[in-house]
């Protein structure tokens, strides 16, 4: 018999219990799954358990219902030995609940990753990881120089206009642009993402920390970043594209990073999609090293027609 999705309030304890599940088999920070485990027994995460025969046997929560489709958070199905767990009728469930999924997380307990892969690539998805980089060392900091007719400063919140239009044309056609798009059309869902950092949806907006570069008056490069609990959050980093290769990246944020140390000893992070080989490379030169990750989580390569990196 197929299964079916029902509300979580239907079985309070198999939620718990599949939820919790669904948790442990995260790759995340421990933080992370403390915060996400204290949500789902307060029961404020927007989940359904998927039943089969009357009986809870998976779990699953997503969210937003954007251009390129939903992203489901957690999932989690119950093992059917011999059987593989059913994460394929999960799926397809969500899809016609919830319409075309974008994203999965990963990894997917009880399959190896073997067949995880077998499974996953049979329904559309692709790999992808994220990872989190934390400042190791401050040896490479030097002074960040400066180009003919470049200019250095502190972002100001009059910027944030230029700021989303630079935002638009530095991830335009990029991996990273359709796995945080909210908005078909992608200046408003520039002008929104640099909006909320600057709001705070991320943290308290972080101006110490936050630089921008101009050539002749034109912004060309920038970063954005935001104070939390865990440190100071590199929340954006973006160069125009036809800047790059002039070393623009690495000034702004070796300005914005100097700026934070001489204003205490936060920890100063970011996050970076695995295969991002420039932004890897600029990151590790300036002492990050991986902290968390990578991630093993999925995209539908339907609707994302841009891959993390070439070659995928």
């Amino acid at each position: 018999m197929r299964g079916s999705l029902r509300p979580l309030s239907v079985e309070p304890a198999s939620a718990l219990r599949l939820g919790r599940l669904a948790i442990g088999a995260r790759t995340e920070s421990a933080a992370w799954a403390k915060a996400y485990a204290e949500r789902l027994e307060a029961g404020s995460i927007v989940g359904r358990l998927y039943v089969v025969d009357g009986v809870a046997t998976g779990f699953v929560s997503w969210s937003g219902d954007g251009p390129v489709g939903a992203s489901v958070d957690l999932l989690y199905a119950a093992p059917r030995d011999p059987a593989p767990p059913e994460y394929g009728a999960i799926l397809s469930a969500v899809g016609e609940e919830a319409g075309p999924v974008a994203f999965v997380a990963g990894p997917l307990a009880g399959l190896s990753p073997a067949e995880e892969e077998r499974l996953m690539r049979s329904l559309g998805f692709r790999r992808y990881g994220r990872s989190e980089m934390v400042l190791d060392t401050d040896d490479r900091l030097r002074e960040p120089g400066s180009a003919p007719g470049e200019r250095l400063r502190p972002v100001e919140l009059s910027d944030l206009p230029a700021l989303a239009r630079l935002h638009e044309e530095a991830y335009r056609n990029t991996f990273d642009r359709y796995l945080f798009l909210e908005l078909t059309d992608e200046r408003e869902d520039a002008l929104r993402e640099v909006r909320e950092i600057a709001n705070g949806r991320w943290g308290e907006f972080y101006l110490d920390g936050s630089w921008i570069a101009e050539h002749d008056g034109e912004p060309v490069g920038a970063v954005l970043s935001v104070r939390g609990q865990a440190g100071a959050l590199i929340a954006d980093v973006m160069v125009s594209p036809g800047a790059r290769g002039r070393g623009v990246g690495r000034r702004v944020l070796t300005a914005a990073v100097r700026s934070m140390r001489s204003n205490g000893g936060l920890r100063i992070y970011l996050n970076v999609t695995e295969g991002n080989e420039p932004a890897l490379r600029l990151y590790r030169g300036l002492g990050f090293v991986r902290s968390i990750g990578p991630t093993r989580d999925w995209y539908n390569s339907a609707r994302i027609p841009v891959p993390p990196f070439p070659g995928a």
